[in-house]
């Protein structure tokens, strides 16, 4: 039986498209690196914790679908966060401050972090 290329197709694109996608370790290690690079102009050292992404990825499955809406969440408020002006320090830590607020749970949090 010869098997039809547009078959085939999807399926190359398919999995040409899922080695490019990130995960949220990824897309949070970016945002922590992000954030220390807004924070630049107001203090010496990265206002967030060091990051482990390879950690976080072999520990990820502890966390439930709502601690991955929570991550995604908490990963977005970072990256909305405009560069830290000299003066306003108060305002740029309270909006990290904020993004903390999306709360992952206890066992999600010890094992990525």
């Amino acid at each position: 039986m010869r098997k039809s290329g547009w078959m085939l197709a999807p399926l190359a694109a398919a999995a040409v498209l899922s080695g490019c996608r990130s995960t949220a370790c990824e897309d949070l290690a970016a945002a922590y690196a992000d954030v220390a690079q807004k924070s630049q102009p107001c203090v010496e050292r990265a206002p967030l914790p060091a990051f482990d992404a390879a950690r976080c990825e072999q520990n990820l499955q502890a966390c439930g679908g709502e601690d991955l809406d929570q991550l995604d969440a908490q990963i977005e408020c970072y990256l909305r966060l405009g560069t830290c002006q000299p003066g306003q320090q108060e305002a740029f830590f309270q909006n990290i401050t904020n993004c903390d607020s999306n709360v992952l749970s206890n066992t999600c949090e010890a094992a990525i972090f």
